[in-house]
This record gives C-alpha cells, sequence and structure tokens, in this order.
C-alpha cells in the first residue's frame, strides 16, 4: 500500500533536489475524466439555456482558452489537452498547500478532490491538514467527508470519494480504466445501470417531458428499455448525439427543458456547472 511503503517512491508535490513538479498523470487525466464526463459538442448552462456553455470535460470560458461557443466541437485528444491547461490551476493549489512527501497517484487523488470540490475548500480542509500532520490514514479517510451538494449526501459524489480514497491509499486507478462505454460509473447513466435514486431522479424528469408514462411499468427499473426509448426520443428532438444514454449534455438539455415549462427538476446526477440545486434526489 502507498501508506506503508518506502519514501523511494514518494516526492513534494512541489519538486525539489532532483525532482520536477509533480503533474496530473495521464491515468490521474482518465481517472478524472470518468467522473467529470467528456462531451465533445458544447452544451449550455442548465439555469440559463445558455451561456456560459461548456465542453470536453467541464471546461468554460471562465477557465481560459479556448472561448466556449454555441456549435464548438472538439475532438477526445483536444478535450484533454484543455483538461490539462485547466488543471494547471488545481495542481498548483496542491503543491502549494501539501508540504509532506507524496506519490504521483496521491497527488493525482488530491488534484481530483480539488478539481471538484475547488481550490478555497480544498486548501482549508481536513485532508490537507491530516496530510501535513503526517496523518495519512486521516488524511485518507477524510476525502469521503466531500459527500455532499446543496446540504444532502449525493450517491454519485461517496462513489467517487471512495475511488479518490482507494487511489490515495493504494496507488491503484480503481476506475481508471473506467473511461469507457461498457462501464457504469461516473457522470454517465446508461441501459442496465444500477444506481435506483439517480435512475428514478431522471425517469421523474421525463415523466414532466411527457416522455415517460407516468404509470409507466415499475419493472422498468433501473433504467430498462423504456427509460432508454424515452432518453433517445428526447436526445432525438433535442438534436443530442442519439445512444441512449445520459451524460452532461443530454442532463444539460433535460434541464433546459424543465425549465422552458417551469417544471421542477429532480437532479439525477452530480450538478452541472453554473446549475443550483432546487430538489436532490441523487447524484
Amino acid at each position: 500500500m502507498a501508506l506503508s511503503k518506502s519514501a523511494a517512491g514518494l516526492q513534494h508535490a512541489s519538486g525539489g533536489k532532483g525532482f520536477k513538479p509533480l503533474v496530473t498523470s495521464e491515468a490521474g487525466q482518465k481517472f478524472l475524466s470518468v467522473w467529470e464526463g467528456v462531451v465533445l459538442s458544447a452544451y449550455p448552462d442548465p439555469g440559463t439555456g445558455g451561456k456560459p456553455w461548456t465542453i470536453g470535460i467541464g471546461h468554460t470560458s471562465a477557465a481560459g482558452a479556448p472561448v466556449v461557443t454555441r456549435d464548438m466541437t472538439i475532438t477526445r485528444a483536444q478535450a484533454f489537452e484543455i483538461l490539462a491547461r485547466d488543471l494547471q490551476l488545481f495542481e498548483a493549489v496542491v503543491r502549494e498547500r501539501v508540504k509532506v512527501l507524496i506519490s504521483q497517484q496521491q497527488f493525482d487523488a488530491l488534484v481530483s478532490l480539488c478539481f471538484n470540490i475547488g481550490g478555497p475548500a480544498f486548501a482549508g480542509s481536513s485532508v490537507v491538514r491530516h496530510l501535513n500532520a503526517g496523518r495519512y490514514l486521516d488524511a485518507a479517510a477524510a476525502f469521503e467527508l466531500w459527500n455532499k451538494a446543496g446540504g444532502r449526501v449525493m450517491s454519485g459524489l461517496v462513489r467517487r470519494r471512495e475511488a479518490e480514497r482507494a487511489l490515495f491509499e493504494t496507488d491503484i486507478y480503481v476506475a481508471g480504466g473506467a473511461a469507457n462505454d461498457d462501464v457504469d460509473v461516473g457522470t454517465v447513466l446508461r441501459r442496465g445501470s444500477k444506481h435506483p435514486d439517480a435512475i428514478r431522479a431522471l425517469q421523474l424528469d421525463l415523466i414532466a417531458l411527457g416522455w415517460l408514462p407516468a404509470d409507466r411499468d415499475a419493472d422498468d427499473g433501473d433504467f430498462g428499455p423504456n427509460t432508454e426509448k424515452a432518453v433517445i426520443g428526447f436526445q432525438t428532438k433535442s438534436s443530442l448525439t442519439v445512444d441512449g444514454r445520459v451524460g452532461p449534455a443530454t442532463r444539460s438539455a433535460i434541464a433546459v427543458a424543465l425549465a422552458a415549462k417551469g417544471a421542477r427538476v429532480a437532479v439525477g446526477m452530480y450538478p452541472l456547472p453554473g446549475q443550483k440545486i432546487v430538489e436532490t434526489l441523487a447524484a
């Protein structure tokens, strides 16, 4: 385990004699992308139905170049190039605040946490306090305290924190191999997903928009064929990628459509950038 191995594989995050400052590894970027989602076409802020537009791995114009516009598209490679630049701010916070020796994998886990909760929250967190006091096990456990949004525990954040803690403790990228279409983690919901609270929230939104009947068969359960059909219908009408999968772009479009109807959003996954949580049913 990383917490008990020798210092041979550890270094100060800010570098030092014979070492360059740590930056997020390729595996760390892939790990983070699983939880943030990778969207190759710009999608609107769910609160405004427009600006700020988001693309790639949670990138908005506020983070710097490139400026995101309505019809913008990028490649997957470009999404990760943009992410690498966006991460520089959060990497700098980790390098500045962490004063003890850590591994590359521990750095990646800390950057993932910082990216998700923000630099100021990370800097003042018990994760950093425990770590700088040499209490690595306590620091690892403290990851799981950051599991709420809107004051409520969100199942998606619970899973993300568990994966970050595992990476920090073991140097194993638990979700690192999960950035493909066959793994049900992170921000994407799809046929066969086994997160009933998140799926129920999605279904409530689809019912409100008229894509699912309110008396649909209960055995549709965790994203069954009826839910997939409804998602495909919504994606087709909304000129989205038609794949039956609900990621950030589809989630945002659903929120915009609900706002246009004056209907309340049942948040079915992580809140998107700028999205105010009115009622949290799941993550």
